[in-house]
């Protein structure tokens, strides 16, 4: 895992604004740092910087620059593959053509590595950042399509003079751009773009005030900057130095439609199962050590049962947010799965309000962008716990629920689509086994499902009813922008999970990649294989929800595996926190806090102001009370302007 970046300027690049954007990203990639320059008239080659390894102190310091490039790539390590001075970064072709910075992990290097050989290339290292440069140079921009993993990377061609950008299909590693006439910037985080004067940091009030009133901005791969760009996830661009335009290619879409799978559930059960463990397998590839995040929850636990089987005598660590309020603790769950397997060291973290606080800050920071609620925290301290126990990479459960249909929305979904093919008998079977085994509140998971269904105009006067959203916002405001609710629901369950994937999933990414990496950790999500992904795709939402159960596969291939106490459970709760009592803890600390902050043009201050010492009995509401809270202390952060 690291941290790139880069910038092309006609007009000339400061070394001071360089040293700058790498310095922002040390915390991505401590272990080396690495730079490419090129003025359009010398091939330069890479240059050290004063964290570079002590095996490349041969190369020429970025100070002893005393030209303006007009090209520049940087590039900051965290070693995990292949950790010596071989995986060193922007790493440049044999024959010098390429040139490429790269974040993530292709995990089948092996295989394609054993292609590209017959193929008569050569490697020097046993990274998977050469496979990836040499993959490109055999296949060009498709080559993406035999990738399984998580990637951004960013290849320069010397010969076509253009730069090659490239995220993998689901957004799990983090790539933004800024372009204006003369300049095109990238990087890992939106902070490092910061650091380039050329960069504009207005904020998009349209956005902006789409994220208090819904919790999301109006389209999915947006943040909330005016001119700092997501490069969207499932493509490639390309930057031609000569033209100064920026074009894009889809590869992958979650959109694209696929048959649906006939095989019984004991056939795709065995299916998703062998492709689950190759997943883990693959997952497992490092030169360091390896540990799982473990929440007592279904996913996070078939993952640790997974690993700890494949790694056989191996010592494997996980790492579990607990609390002393049992109403929201999940660690009794964790320690059914960890004393069940030898080989786990279970560990606990106890995030606490004082301790939320004197972190919000830097949470802030790392995250580049405001946060949803505390929950994040909980895995904020997760990571952190990570870290004090040397885990260097750390696996994850992201993106199971968005797959498998495991929120609420999605067994309301399934219930309206029974109804409207006029199964009326399993629709109530299933309502009152759903009742009985994942929600008394099956009622209300129907009407939100419905809700989808009705036209936009009608959905945001609900929602205005229901929630504080619309109030943060200063009255004239709300008008001048015209604030549409994003389409973040379908009425389907194949449209649902899609549209999930975009939104919700896509923001749990960032929280997941922005704690990890504050940390320097390399954060691995298994269930996001695309090979796997797929598979769950095709099969009928019979396979997912089936009687009163979500996720049903899985759970059938976790059955007799791990305590049935965690297979079968019937509460779901995630990375929850106790976010009311926090609030009564640190009232007094938010209200004066909030009184001296700089606020958003858009935000009444009254009103949150009159919320800091309210008690709220609906979850939503608090939420939002605390993400409203987090754009504030993000526009101070970050000393922005409206």
């Amino acid at each position: 895992m690291c941290g790139i970046a880069g910038i092309y300027n006609q007009q000339g690049i400061e070394i001071k604004e360089i040293v700058a954007l790498s310095q922002t990203l040390k915390h991505r990639g401590p272990d080396d740092e690495g730079f490419f320059l090129s003025d359009n008239e010398h091939f330069t080659k890479n240059c050290r910087g004063d964290d570079t390894i002590s095996a490349l102190q041969q190369l020429k310091h970025i100070s002893e620059i005393n030209s303006k490039p007009s090209l520049v790539l940087v590039h900051r390590r965290l070693s995990i593959l292949d950790v010596s001075a071989l995986g060193h970064q922007p790493l440049i072709s044999s024959d010098e053509r390429y040139v490429m910075v790269f974040n993530g992990e292709v995990y089948n290097f092996k295989e394609i590595r054993q292609e590209l050989e017959q193929k008569g290339y050569t490697f020097k290292s046993n990274s998977d950042t050469e496979v990836i440069l040499n993959a490109f140079a055999a296949w060009g921009q498709t080559c993406v399509n035999r990738f399984v993993g998580m990637w951004a990377f960013v290849i320069y061609d010397k010969k076509e003079n253009t730069l090659t950008l490239s995220r993998d299909r689901f957004g799990i590693k983090p790539l933004y751009y800024f372009k204006n006439e003369h300049c095109f910037a990238f990087a890992s985080e939106i902070k490092a773009l910061m650091q380039i004067k050329e960069v504009d940091q207005s904020i998009s009030n349209k956005n902006l005030g789409s994220y208090l009133a819904f919790g999301t901005t109006s389209n999915p791969y947006q943040n909330l900057f005016e001119y700092i760009v997501d490069i969207e996830p499932g493509y490639n661009y390309q930057f031609n130095f000569n033209t100064l335009k920026l074009t894009k290619e889809c590869y992958f879409s979650i959109d694209d439609k696929l048959p649906i799978n006939t095989d019984d559930i004991k056939t795709n059960t065995q299916k998703f199962e062998e492709l689950f463990n190759d997943s883990i397998a693959l997952h497992l590839r490092a030169d360091v050590e390896i540990g799982s995040c473990l929440s007592g929850g279904l996913d996070s636990s078939a993952i640790v049962y997974s690993a700890s089987q494949q790694l056989k005598g191996v010592s494997f660590k996980t790492i579990t947010a607990a609390y002393q309020n049992k109403t929201i603790d999940e660690s009794d769950y964790a320690k059914l799965v960890a004393n069940d397997l030898k080989n786990v060291t279970d560990i606990y973290t106890y995030p606490d309000a004082k301790t939320l606080i004197a972190d919000m800050d830097k949470m802030i920071y790392a995250q580049d962008l405001p946060i949803g609620s505390t929950s994040i925290f909980a895995q904020w301290e997760v990571m952190k716990c990570a870290k004090q126990n040397n885990i260097k990479v750390l696996l994850d459960g992201q993106g199971a629920d968005e797959i498998l249909g495991g929120y609420y929305n999605f067994a309301g979904i399934h219930l309206i689509e029974l109804l409207k093919s006029f199964k009326f008998i399993p629709f109530f079977k299933e309502y009152q086994q759903l009742k009985q085994n994942f929600t008394p509140q099956i009622k209300n998971a129907v009407l939100r499902a419905a809700y989808y269904y009705l036209p936009n105009s009608l959905q945001q006067q609900l929602r205005a009813k229901e929630r504080l959203s619309y109030n943060f916002i200063k009255e004239d405001k709300v008008k001048e922008l015209e604030l549409m609710i994003p389409k973040r629901g379908g009425k389907t369950f194949g449209e649902h999970v899609n549209l999930s994937v975009k939104f919700g999933m896509y923001e749990l990414l960032r929280y997941e990649d922005r704690n990890s990496m504050a940390f320097s950790i390399e954060s691995r999500v298994p269930f996001l294989d695309h090979r796997l992904v797929e598979f769950i795709r095709t099969l009928p939402t019979d396979q997912k929800i089936y009687g009163g159960w979500t996720k049903y596969v899985l759970r059938k291939m976790l059955n007799n595996k791990i305590h049935d106490k965690v297979v079968w459970r019937k509460d779901k709760k995630g990375f929850v926190t106790p976010q009311q009592e926090w609030k009564n803890e640190l009232m007094k600390t938010l209200t004066n806090e909030l009184k001296d902050s700089e606020l958003p043009s858009l935000i009444d201050r009254n009103y949150v102001l009159q919320l800091c010492d309210k008690d709220f009995s609906n979850a939503s509401h608090l939420s939002e009370f605390w993400r409203a809270y987090s754009v504030i202390k993000w526009y101070n952060i970050f000393n922005l302007k409206t």
